[in-house]
């Protein structure tokens, strides 16, 4: 099954995964990728200054590359630099066709902000290890932003609005970051969760990731 988002671990990237990076060191990792994995390049708040020509520079040298993950975390004090930065990584998503997934920390009200004001110019986005409220997630979804959920959701308040949640669009992540010799389980017993919660068979919820799928890696430039 598709995982919408995970991290590069001690072994090659081979998963059929949507394989996110945090700081441009991590990016030359993303050049040797298995033909199941897909590659996101990302700056995360923690690891700023972020430079969006290098961003450029890497996305147009390489087309089957996205943005993953870029946003906002309030544990960091540059909070108009991220906004920023946000902004200048929807539009370049947009310009150049690629999905963005997005990393937010308590900040939810602030990314809802950004994401209306930059409405006329947004790719397909994911929110990944979406916890938030089911209202805010129904106004995100307004914006083209697929709320991604990993084994978190079921310490939630979420856990309870599961049959909402499938009203809406969606998808599983683990969101990894171990040792890949654990990476299997991990995502077996999140599917197992999330299919007994929401009633959907495995091979039901293997369909709609795969859908995911081709949302966040199948993207036309605007131009």
């Amino acid at each position: 099954m598709f995982d919408a988002h995970r991290h590069i671990s001690d072994c090659e990237a081979t998963e059929n995964a949507l394989y996110a990076t945090s700081s441009p060191s991590e990016w030359p990792s993303l050049l040797n990728l298995g033909s199941s994995a897909v590659g996101g390049i990302g700056i995360l708040p923690s690891e700023f200054p972020g430079d969006p020509d290098a961003v450029y520079e890497m996305l147009v040298s390489h087309p089957e590359l996205q943005i993953a993950e870029v946003g906002l975390d309030r544990r960091y004090p540059n909070r108009e630099t991220q906004r920023t930065f946000l902004a200048q990584m929807l539009h370049m998503g947009f310009e150049l066709g690629r999905s963005v997934s997005l990393h937010c920390i308590r900040e939810n009200g602030l990314l809802l902000t950004v994401l209306r004001n930059e409405r006329k110019y947004l790719p397909p986005l994911l929110w990944h290890g979406c916890t938030a409220s089911f209202e805010t997630i129904a106004e995100a979804v307004r914006y083209q932003v697929i709320p991604s959920y990993g084994p978190n959701i079921y310490k939630s308040n979420l856990r309870s609005r599961i049959q909402q949640i499938l009203e809406l669009p969606f998808a599983l992540e683990t969101d990894f970051t171990g040792f890949e010799r654990d990476y299997a389980q991990l995502f077996a017993n999140h599917i197992a969760a999330f299919c007994s919660l929401s009633g959907y068979s495995e091979e039901q919820l293997e369909n709609h990731n795969d859908e995911i799928r081709t949302i966040l890696s199948h993207n036309k430039t605007s131009r």
